[in-house]
């Protein structure tokens, strides 16, 4: 069991944490056709709007009530009326997803009852799906924002007692933050490989996976999960929930489904990654493809390959809790030594990590742990840029946002060619710190003039 320090500064001087707003968003994108509406100021939408294209290099539709002074103090729901009639009318989305902001919940406003004002007040407009989400920015942060979103949507958008027709080659997956796009790739190829239907929740895969979409600038997400589908969860073979924060999620989900619910905290540990397998292979009667097999055979020999220059290697994390339990077991399970960690808010499992304690604090103290217990590696967001150079530590990049590097919003941790890639990228990463040793001249060597010719005796 892991020690809870909390951080007694007034204030965070460099903050790792992202608000709960970012967090729905993003989770938000995952949806099909959808547009996440921000009820809050328009700089509210405009912060996370900028670090959303840093991240992902792409337009993001995302819009915003707008509140103003006046709406602020006098009410704002006339705003929220008036922007779910406008985004309805001019963008005709599948879905709106109506999230909530530090502004709007401290003036308290009841999203619910507004949006089933605008129900009754609209009845043409009931072909579009609303999900409404409380996600203040002054509790929480990302990854309880993202886990609000999955926990509404299933509450909301999936009937309490399934219909008897079952979806027998259906397989849910929740997917938590932690799950980037091309690691939901990645899953999908694995449940494809045994004959079975993935229904993945959010996905990001369809919508923010880097692709050239033809056309113009879409208001809606391209892509992402289907919402007939989400409807229709309920009645799928079984649902795996992937992410220590979607423990919730996963129960939710449970009470509503016929199917076995399988929680798994990430997939970045062979034993995790061999479950899943196992499971797969359990619930669709089918041997495990080759390919699957040969990439655990590569990440085994990776394994191997690697040992020597991770083995005992010091690696600091700051991030959010879900990213630290993947990436603690995964740094534990090579040998590595996971700390010291910093994690923004207190988090569903941050007592199980494999370490002594866990700080809630920011950047600041981390560089004040790392001058008593200095490491090799720090896992963390681009934030820590400046923390890692200063600190002559090498930057692995994880979590949101990442504004530094092209790519690396669809980088695959996660299965067995996920390990893989990660492995030989730590390893690179110590082998290029290696210093060699000075090679030693015995002082009786013979000395030859240039040119001329050892003969021997």
């Amino acid at each position: 069991m892991a020690e809870i320090i909390r951080s007694k500064k007034p204030l965070a001087v460099s903050p790792i944490k992202s608000g709960q707003p970012l967090g729905a968003i993003l989770a938000s994108m995952g949806f099909e056709h959808c547009i996440p509406l921000v009820h809050g100021a328009q700089g509210c939408s405009a912060f996370a709007k900028v670090f959303f294209i840093q991240h992902f290099h792409d337009p993001i539709p995302l819009q915003s009530t707008a509140m103003d002074p006046t709406s602020t103090i006098m009410g704002a729901d006339d705003n929220i009326m008036t922007a779910l009639n406008t985004l309805c009318q001019r963008n005709n989305p599948k879905a709106i997803v109506l999230l909530s902001t530090g502004l709007s919940e401290a003036q308290g406003s009841d999203i619910s009852r507004v949006v089933r004002q605008f129900r009754e007040a609209s009845p043409r407009h009931k072909g579009v799906a609303l999900l409404t989400v409380n996600t203040p920015d002054f509790y929480g942060s990302l990854e309880n924002g993202f886990s609000a979103v999955v926990e509404s949507m299933i509450e909301q958008w999936i009937p309490e007692t399934p219909l008897p027709a079952g979806r027998n080659r259906r397989v849910n997956l929740l997917l938590s933050h932690l799950i980037t796009p091309g690691d939901a790739e990645l899953l999908r190829s694995y449940v494809e490989a045994f004959g079975l239907q993935p229904v993945m929740v959010p996905d990001l895969s369809l919508s923010l996976d880097g692709h050239l979409a033809s056309g113009d600038f879409s208001p809606v997400t391209q892509g992402g999960s289907s919402l007939s589908q989400i409807e229709q969860m309920g009645q799928s073979l079984c649902t795996f929930a992937i992410g220590v924060s979607l423990s919730h999620a996963a129960a939710l989900l449970g009470r509503r489904s016929r199917g076995e619910v399988i929680a798994l905290p990430h997939l970045m540990t062979l034993d995790f990654c061999d479950q899943f397998i196992n499971q797969l292979k359990l619930i669709s009667g089918r041997n495990v493809p080759g390919w699957i097999e040969r990439q655990r055979g590569q990440l085994q020999d990776a394994m191997i390959d690697c040992h020597m220059w991770l083995q005992g290697v010091p690696i600091a994390m700051a991030a959010e809790g879900d990213l630290l339990a993947a990436w603690c077991d995964f740094a534990a399970s090579q040998g590595m030594v996971p700390g010291p960690i910093i994690a923004p808010v207190s988090q569903k499992g941050l007592s199980r990590l494999p370490v002594e304690k866990v700080v809630i604090g920011d950047l600041e103290d981390m560089q004040d742990l790392l001058r008593l217990t200095p490491a090799n590696l720090l896992v963390a967001n681009s934030h820590a840029v400046d923390l890692a150079q200063h600190a002559g530590l090498s930057l692995i990049r994880a979590g949101f946002p990442i504004y530094d590097r092209l790519g690396e919003f669809r980088r695959v941790r996660q299965g067995y060619m996920g390990m893989r890639d990660s492995l030989f990228e730590l390893a690179n990463v110590m082998s290029q710190h290696h210093h060699s040793l000075t090679p030693w001249h015995s002082p009786l060597r013979q000395q030859f003039a240039p040119g001329a010719q050892h003969v021997p005796h």
